[in-house]
């Protein structure tokens, strides 16, 4: 059946380049911004350096996905756009989505080693230190104009958590937006979903955007071998796999200042039965909450100087319910305020010195459990945070620049931890870009796995972990290869230590988090982009890793060892677009020791041009061929691969005024 899909979906690619009768001028296919090669090389990113550069520039590899690319293949979450990036793959056990990177996905992190951003600023709470990547973003992807991932420690501009990467997500403004767009999808098993943006630059400057939306699915009846009995249903759990949330997002800028703000709210229902919780009851589901609010202010001092200060307020709430013969509920609550200031100094023409300071007050950071009503642990651990940083981009030669950067973190409870960073950028010839890159960075440990005492779940605390650090080395070739073909080569080797993992301490069989292993990945990336005549554009990469306990020898749960991945989208006809996406990988090791199997998986996104200048039309069917697979669980599922979805179906109809 796999190679009977392969072929399909190579059939599809050859008749793209069959030459349609009336297809349009280039200009007149579609209302998507068709940018050519050198536009999108030319896109100004800041997440790799904290002031805008061109991507052959920055100290990183970096991949950008504009808004293009999400209306195009039609991404609706985090995790569509990581199933897809070269270097990332995805986990889904139901409640929450999961990234990997470079071969590396613990069980159950949360994403806490990768730092998700919005507008510059983080958003990974401050109990788990968790990133949303799934629904719990709350945010429709239609709010982005583009995402910035940046691979490699980012610990050196952005504290703990930028092991892997930093992604900044970039919202539109009024200018992009320039009135109001609504929206409305529906699909398989219940799938409902209502968007608004609206935007507006005034006469006077000021840039007004604003988003809100809401997103709905009842889900499918889901079979568990595991749970194959007649007392726990015959293994069915029935109407739990539901989804429900909301998010409203506003930015208004003028002259120097922005002021930005968000709520989003997420209710999901969990058909596993985790934590050993009671097989199918209704009650089982989460709830994630977040609120922020920044003011920054941005100003440019002379020609040669830049300065920008921001102060925001963030608050995360969670609460679970987990039935077992009595009803298990926790509760999480974060608030910090928070300030930082950035200078940036262009001494000579080919020296650019930028310095910081970041202060956190984390005056929240709680969490509480109940069982059937009665308190059973609460521990609040405010703390804060105080942060120094320096870098240096100093261009030796005209074809050689040289960025060199340090970071000090200071934390009330964990110590202080320094994180440098360095980068040698070579052009030999204009189209030709060569990085050695070096860095390291460090997560310090957060408060569930340093505090939570809790024997009646099975968990004890742990007050001497320390923060855990990476290594990362990586050598990348970035190449032109005409107007219409870009390529990437890529070698890295990371090197983790003090890795704080969950184990079972066996003189009293309860977890326990602590600095147990290290872990060490090597890899080799390779990826070129298309942007051919008559609209064809697309991306093939390959990724070989290998991730493994050097100390055991053994290769590290989660982690495909080979992942392919192609996409395409061409104009068919004068007001018809198609986009295909093509993943494979092999199998993962799961926490029992088991294998998942190797997979193929194609998602078709056909869309339209603007017909009568107003509306547009999508058809989304992802899994196309229907593909049964399964992805690793956690320690906490009986499962050891949690069954994913097979086709599914997400028509959508947008209105711009």
């Amino acid at each position: 059946m796999r190679h009977i899909q392969l072929l399909l979906v190579l059939l599809l690619i050859l008749a793209c380049f069959i030459p349609q009768r009336g297809i349009a001028k280039k200009d007149d296919v579609h209302d998507i911004k068709d940018l050519s090669l050198d536009s999108l090389l030319n896109i100004q990113i800041s997440a790799a350096a904290k002031y805008k550069q061109k991507i052959s520039e920055a100290p990183a590899s970096v991949t950008i996905i504009t808004s293009e690319d999400i209306e195009r293949y039609g991404y609706r979450s985090l995790e569509d756009v990581f199933r897809n990036v070269r270097g990332f793959y995805v986990s889904n056990d139901r409640n929450y989505a999961y990234v990997g990177a470079r071969g590396f996905s613990r069980p159950t992190d949360y994403n806490n080693r990768i730092s998700f951003l919005i507008n510059g600023r983080s958003i990974n709470e401050n109990i788990w230190q968790s990133g949303p990547a799934g629904t719990d973003l709350g945010l429709d992807q239609g709010m982005i104009d583009r995402i910035e991932i940046v691979r490699g420690p980012g610990s050196v501009l952005y504290g703990t958590n930028a092991m892997f990467a930093v992604v900044n997500m970039i919202t539109k403004d009024g200018n992009q937006i320039n009135g109001l767009k609504v929206s409305t999808e529906a699909g398989s098993y219940g799938w409902l979903k209502g968007s608004a943006m609206y935007g507006k630059e005034l006469a006077n400057g000021m840039n007004i955007m604003v988003a809100g939306g809401g997103f709905g699915v009842s889900g499918k009846d889901l079979f568990y071998k595991e749970f194959d009995n007649p007392s726990t249903n015959n293994g069915i759990a029935e109407n739990l796999d539901w989804d429900n949330y909301y998010g409203f997002l506003t930015e208004i800028s003028y002259k120097n200042f922005t002021l930005q703000g968000d709520v989003t709210s997420r209710e999901k229902g969990i058909p596993t039965a985790s934590w050993g919780t009671t097989f199918n009851d209704p009650r089982n589901k989460t709830l994630d909450e977040r609120q922020l609010m920044e003011l920054k202010y941005d100003r440019k001092i002379g020609s040669d100087k830049n300065m920008v200060l921001r102060g925001y307020y963030q608050h995360y709430y969670y609460r679970g319910w987990s039935p077992y013969e009595l009803l298990f509920t926790d509760h999480a609550n974060g608030s910090w305020l928070g300030g930082e200031f950035q200078f940036s100094w262009d001494l000579q023409s080919n020296n650019r010195l930028t310095v910081g300071a970041e202060y956190q007050n984390h005056y929240r950071a709680e969490y509480i459990t109940q069982l059937g009503g009665e308190p059973q642990f609460s521990n609040n651990s405010p703390f804060r945070i105080y942060s120094l940083y320096i870098q240096d981009e100093y261009q030796v030669l005209k074809n050689l620049s040289l960025t060199l950067g340090i970071r000090r973190d200071q934390y009330s409870r964990a110590g202080s931890s320094s994180t440098p960073r360095g980068a040698l950028i070579y052009n030999p010839v204009k189209s030709s870009t060569i990085k050695l890159l070096y860095g390291e960075a460090f997560r310090a440990p957060n408060i569930w796995e340093v505090y939570y005492d809790e024997p009646f779940i099975g968990y004890k605390k742990n007050l001497n972990l320390k923060p855990e650090k990476i290594q990362t080395t990586e050598l990348l070739w970035e190449q032109k290869l005409n107007d219409e073909l870009f390529g990437i080569v890529s070698l890295y080797n990371n090197e983790m230590k003090d890795l704080i993992d969950q184990t079972v301490d066996p003189s009293d069989s309860l977890w326990q988090y602590r600095n147990v292993s290290r872990a060490k990945a090597r890899g080799l990336e390779l990826e070129l982009n298309a942007k051919l005549k008559m609209g064809l554009g697309g991306y093939v990469s390959y990724t070989y890793q290998r991730a493994e306990d050097p100390n055991l020898k053994q290769k590290l749960t989660n982690s495909p060892s080979q992942v392919f991945k192609l996409g395409f989208s061409y104009p068919i006809i004068k007001y018809l677009f198609a986009a295909a996406q093509l993943l494979y990988e092999t199998e993962r090791i799961t926490v029992y020791g088991t294998k998942t199997g190797p997979y193929l998986l194609t998602d078709l996104n056909l869309s339209t041009r603007p017909l009568s200048n107003h509306i547009k039309v999508t058809l989304l069917i992802r899994n196309l061929f229907d593909e049964k697979y399964g992805l690793p669980g956690g320690f906490e599922h009986r499962q050891d691969a949690i069954i994913q979805d097979g086709r599914t179906f997400i028509t959508k109809l947008e209105y711009r005024l």
